[in-house]
């Protein structure tokens, strides 16, 4: 195998190693019940885990005699690479987060502050569903029939299913181990 796929190999593995300890760490976390944000636990994960991927691939161009400019162009090669996989994996497990604080946020800002009963007013429940169900409508992953919604299409259900699992999986929602023992 050459230098070139065994960096590749490298940093595909990275990820998987990323995944793992994010989990053991989750699960630490929730076992101790200690308060965390889920964000900052999985940003730092991912930047520790410069230092391996940066040591690894140095042995491995080391080994390979690689030295000079090609060794820096290579390290900070990986060093994009690394980060920016790592930036990928932060956002997927991040979107349905986000959503929910750019809304708060986006309140705060029009209005300068609010008292919590006038977020609360503002970011009213049904305006939420109104809007969620709309889009599920619009995607055709729900239809309207007689006042009463039924589920359309199963793709976006089995997706959120896999979500949750992967929640559970991390120890991050707790709650879906609730649901799955009714």
């Amino acid at each position: 195998m050459n230098v070139h796929s065994e960096i590749a190999l490298l940093l595909v593995s990275s990820q998987f190693v990323l995944f793992l300890v994010l989990i053991a760490i989750l699960r630490i976390l929730v076992n101790k019940k200690v308060k965390f944000s889920f964000i900052s636990v999985g940003v730092k994960c991912a930047l520790l885990g410069n230092m391996p991927v940066l040591l690894a691939t140095w042995s491995l161009l080391s080994a390979n005699e690689i030295m000079g400019h090609e060794m820096a162009s290579a390290m900070i090669y990986v060093f994009i690479t690394y980060n920016a996989l790592a930036y990928s994996y932060y956002h997927m497990l991040n979107m349905s987060e986000t959503g929910r604080r750019i809304r708060i946020l986006h309140e705060l800002n029009l209005t300068g502050r609010l008292r919590y009963d006038e977020l609360v007013r503002r970011y009213g429940a049904e305006d939420m569903l109104d809007v969620r169900l709309e889009r599920l409508v619009n995607m055709n992953q729900v239809t309207k029939s007689n006042g009463r919604f039924l589920l359309k299409s199963f793709v976006f259900c089995q997706i959120g299913m896999m979500v949750l699992g992967w929640g559970f999986f991390l120890g991050y929602n707790m709650e879906l181990k609730h649901k799955l023992r009714r």
